[in-house]
């Protein structure tokens, strides 16, 4: 044997543990993409029904963001309305009985003293 016929062997050989380790690796490999079409198939049935329902929901929480805002915005404006129109005459009236309860401590307490 010359030592082109043993490098022959020897890569023949090599090839056919080569190939012997990757047959189980190949098989695995075609399991997996069984498993992954599977999961696709499925994926492509049910994902317009879940791109619907996302669609829903987003239209649905940006109608609760916008009436959300809006009632903010009422809020914000009931509460400069009490500001101006409620607060303001009931500090007028506290100090106007302030004021009266000053001038009658004064008139009391001048005729008590007499």
């Amino acid at each position: 044997m010359n030592v082109w016929e043993s490098a022959f062997v020897i890569f023949l050989l090599s090839l056919t543990v080569l190939v012997y380790l990757t047959i189980p690796v190949l098989l695995k490999l075609r399991e997996s993409l069984k498993k992954a079409n599977k999961t696709m198939d499925i994926l492509n049935k049910d994902l317009p029904d879940i791109m619907d329902n996302l669609s829903d929901i987003s239209k649905r929480v940006n109608k609760a963001s916008s009436k959300l805002e809006t009632t903010v915005e009422d809020i914000a404006e009931l509460e400069q309305l009490i500001s101006k129109e409620i607060k303001q005459p009931l500090q007028n009236i506290a100090q106007s009985v302030a004021t009266l309860l000053q001038l009658a401590n004064k008139i009391f307490v001048r005729k008590s003293k007499k």
